[in-house]
């Protein structure tokens, strides 16, 4: 894959990371969290943990290569 690429999909999950935090958070503000299961919880907190580490992992790759480029 192409190192643009790459750095944008990293740039597009960690967005979408972003997009579904804020999303709870309203949710939690303009609902009754009492009557969330148990899993209204964790299935987005997984998302978001999945969608930060990808992005994160991608944007590590581009910064090791790029590293040894310049070098």
């Amino acid at each position: 894959m192409n190192e643009k690429r790459k750095e944008k999909l990293g740039d597009l999950l960690l967005d979408i990371a972003k997009y579904i935090i804020t999303a709870i958070l309203l949710a939690s503000w303009f609902s009754d969290i009492e009557q969330w299961n148990w899993y209204s919880y964790i299935l987005p907190v997984a998302a978001v943990i999945i969608a930060a580490i990808s992005g994160l992992y991608l944007f590590k790759e581009d910064n090791i290569k790029n590293k040894k480029k310049r070098k």
